[in-house]
Order: structure tokens, then C-alpha cells, then sequence
């Protein structure tokens, strides 16, 4: 467990993001505040901007962050965006901190709003901006994570797609933002879909809770589903067998990392596998 940095440095208020130069007139030198990172007692939330690693990392938290490092003419925008109405995607070096994002004009004042004074794109835009944008595995991430925030319903989000025809990434868009579901739990469970439905396989209840045990996908009608490894019990995947369930688990890292077509034809069997055995 982080020690806080009181003790350390009364000077500095500890529970708001601050700047090497905040830290240097608080006390805190540069080897001092590099030390203090490499022990994981301050997190780097942005390039430039630490914050104590026993302070929860919230909307507020992460909208003064920008403020240190974003002028109040631009708006944050893409992954930025995302990052701080509260959704973050994996990234291939987890310790790199997560670069600004910012643009001056483009939008309209319905696709923006304010954040403890930072201005940002609208969790509806920010999905429609990097359903285009990005690669379809994380585009459906942020897809997924954006509106399982609650904010915007899925219609708004389909209602939304006339306004980009013709642009760059529209048919992309307009395939995942039907796929879109905020029942995701985690960036694996939404890449997990992604591929599933890109498979022989019938369409499966993201989040399907049977007898106490939540599914990342499941087929209540086939007694089939898969989890991401994680917090559900052993005991009651083995009862879930014990019933005539066959529930394939795997690796985060698997779902994310794996090559797709493994992916599928893994569970295109498991799935097979298990309509014999009923049938057999």
C-alpha cells in the first residue's frame, strides 16, 4: 500500500495532480519526485502532472489534471476525452503516461461541455469520434465504456451517424455502434464480443448472471458462455457445469493479445463440442 505524501511535504496539497514545478516549490526536487514515482508513492496521471497514489482517481481528479496542461481555448478531444469522462482503454506499455489530446475549433456547442472548467467533447461525441478513429478492437472498447457511463442512451448514439457520412471511418462506425453494449464489464469482455460475433455462433446476452455467476457472454437457451478470468468463484463454474453448462474461461491478456481467428474457432468448437454432447 502507497504511503501519502503529507508527511512528506506539507507545503504541497497532496490530494489535487500537481507539476514538477509545484513539487520543486514545495520541497520536492526532480530526482526527489522521480524517486517517489519509481516507489509508487505518486502515479504520473498525464505527461507532466503526478498526483499522491492514495488519492482516488476521479472525474475531478482527472479535469484538474488537464487544467494544468490544457489552455482554456482548446478542447480535449479523442482518447483524452474518454480518459476523462472515465473510461480508459489498454495500452500497449501500461507505465507511459497518457498524451493530451487537444484541438481549437471542429465542434459544435452541442458535442461540448464543461468539466471543473475543462473543456471537452461530450461523452456521446467522444464514442463517435473514436468509433472512426481507431482500430475496431478498441474502437468497441470505447464504444462500450462511453455508454456504459450511462450518459447517453443507445438511440442517441445511432441517431448520431447521418451527421458523419461520407467521412473518414463512417462504415466502421456504423457497424460497431449497433454492436455497441454498455453491459461490457472491461475491455476484454468487450473485444471477447467483438470476435464472438464474428463467428458461427448464435448471439450471446452480454453480463448474463446465472445461478449467482455473471458471464461475460452467455447462451441461456445452449447452457454455453465463456468469462473472462477474473472474480467469479470456481465452485460456481463447476455448479454451472454440474447443470449442463459448459463455460470456456479465458486470460484477459489471451482475448486481448491472441490472434482473432484463434479466438473464434476456440470457441466455435468449445461451442460444437458441447451441442454433441447434448445431443449425445
Amino acid at each position: 500500500m502507497a504511503l501519502p505524501l503529507d508527511p512528506l511535504s506539507p507545503r504541497l496539497p497532496v490530494e489535487q495532480p500537481f507539476t514538477p514545478a509545484l513539487a520543486a516549490r514545495a520541497g520536492i526536487g526532480r530526482a526527489v519526485l522521480d524517486r517517489l514515482h519509481r516507489e509508487g508513492r505518486v502515479r504520473r496521471l498525464l505527461r507532466g502532472v503526478y498526483l499522491d497514489a492514495t488519492v482516488p482517481v476521479t472525474r475531478p481528479v482527472r479535469a484538474r489534471a488537464l487544467a494544468l496542461v490544457v489552455g482554456s481555448q482548446h478542447v480535449v478531444v479523442g482518447l483524452t476525452a474518454a480518459w476523462l469522462h472515465g473510461v480508459e482503454l489498454p495500452s500497449r506499455d501500461p507505465h507511459a503516461p497518457l498524451a493530451v489530446e487537444v484541438r481549437a475549433r471542429g465542434y459544435s456547442g452541442h458535442d461540448l461541455e464543461s468539466v471543473e472548467g475543462v473543456r471537452t467533447t461530450t461523452a456521446l461525441r467522444t464514442a463517435l469520434d473514436l468509433g472512426r478513429q481507431l482500430a475496431p478492437e478498441r474502437a468497441i472498447v470505447a464504444l462500450d465504456g462511453l455508454l456504459g457511463l450511462g450518459v447517453f442512451p443507445h438511440t442517441a448514439l445511432m441517431a448520431e451517424l447521418p451527421r458523419f457520412t461520407g467521412q473518414q471511418g463512417i462504415g466502421q462506425l456504423r457497424e460497431l455502434a449497433a454492436l455497441a453494449d454498455g453491459r461490457a464489464d472491461g475491455a476484454a469482455e468487450s473485444v471477447l464480443r467483438l470476435h464472438w460475433l464474428r463467428g458461427r455462433l448464435p448471439t450471446p446476452t452480454p453480463g448474463l448472471r446465472v445461478h449467482g455467476v455473471r458471464l461475460a457472454l452467455g447462451l441461456d437457451t445452449h447452457r454455453f458462455g465463456a468469462v473472462v478470468a477474473g472474480p467469479q468463484s470456481d465452485a460456481g463454474l463447476a455448479a454451472l457445469s454440474a447443470q449442463g453448462w459448459r463455460v470456456v474461461v479465458l486470460g484477459g491478456e489471451r482475448v486481448l493479445r491472441s490472434d482473432p481467428t484463434y479466438l473464434v474457432e476456440h470457441l466455435e468448437r468449445e461451442f460444437h463440442l458441447h451441442l454433441l454432447e447434448q445431443v449425445g
